[in-house]
């Protein structure tokens, strides 16, 4: 009886009585090994231009069965990397390929997945599409960008993009919780900051207001009170600098939410353009510990 094979990743399936005195051969070499392949195996395809088709073999070594697949070479145009057709398979995809083109994992007539060049990525097929295993466009991209990092729509913010300016248009929520609001954010390497707000002393008071950012600026003109911050985020940290005008000895009392070590307020200093820097971290909304620094002009 002829031998047959699998439907998915081609594993010979001796027919009784077929191979006598080889057939533990054929069970090693067509069997046992292409399993391990199909499991940990690790493939490098060359591309340059034009389309590529992976090899499928019955029983022997081909591309499409590894379960790796490592995309390299210098594009020349956007190239397709096809899948074979009607079988089911998960695959890891590495692109360090060069060119600024496209490689997309497809099947012929399905729906493909584009893979960032310098990045990784989890793919699965039913058959007939690629999907990537988080079922969105950035899912799963193991690159150099945060951005790859988190599966986003474009009204989430948990995330900003590292490259130039970045203009959030308004305020964003998440679980319920405001967790930015409108303010210009720039991104540096995977982390973000803002522009410090100018607070203006009021009638011998300043109030700040934490929903429009980390951190602050405040020149005294009098003796002021820094009353109860509005809309504190618990976890919330940034840094408020304190500035004395040209005459100096200007004092600050805190309101009751404002905490200190050992519950004593800070002494600032008292020379002409004095700056001192109060860093503050919000505990709970009643609660916003605080640090001072001081002289720093």
């Amino acid at each position: 009886m002829a031998s047959t094979y699998t439907t998915r990743i081609r594993l010979e399936k001796q027919g009784s009585g077929d191979n006598d005195s080889t057939w533990g051969v054929v069970l090693n070499e067509n069997v046992i090994d292409l399993i391990d392949t199909a499991i940990a195996g690790y493939t490098t395809i060359s591309l340059a231009a034009g389309d590529v088709s992976l090899t499928t073999n019955d029983g022997s070594a081909d591309e499409a069965r590894s379960a790796m697949l490592h995309l390299s070479g210098t594009l020349t145009g956007n190239t397709g990397v096809y899948l074979p057709p009607g079988i089911s398979k998960i695959y890891v995809v590495r692109n360090s390929t060069s060119g600024a083109y496209d490689s997309t994992i497809l099947i012929n007539g399905g729906t493909g997945h584009v893979v960032p060049q310098g990045s990784s990525v989890m793919v699965y097929t039913e058959g007939t599409t690629v999907t990537t295993v988080y079922g969105t466009a950035a899912a799963l991209n193991f690159g150099t960008s945060v951005n790859e990092l988190i599966p986003v729509s474009a009204a989430d913010v948990r995330y900003v993009t590292t490259s130039a300016t970045q203009t959030v248009t308004g305020d964003k929520t998440y679980s319920g919780s405001t967790v930015y609001t409108s303010t210009t954010v720039q991104g540096v390497g995977t982390q973000a900051y803002s522009s410090p707000v100018s607070v203006a002393v009021s009638t011998s008071s300043v109030e700040y207001d934490l929903g429009a950012g980390n951190n602050f600026t405040t020149v005294l003109n009098a003796n002021v009170t820094f009353e109860n911050p509005v809309n504190p985020q618990p976890g919330q940290s940034g840094i408020i600098y304190v500035r004395q005008d040209g005459t100096g000895s200007r004092t600050v009392s805190f309101a009751a939410n404002w905490q200190f070590s050992r519950g004593t307020g800070p002494t600032l200093s008292t020379a002409a353009s004095a700056v001192d820097a109060l860093i503050y971290n919000v505990r709970t909304s009643t609660a916003i510990s605080g640090f001072f620094v001081t002289n720093l002009s």
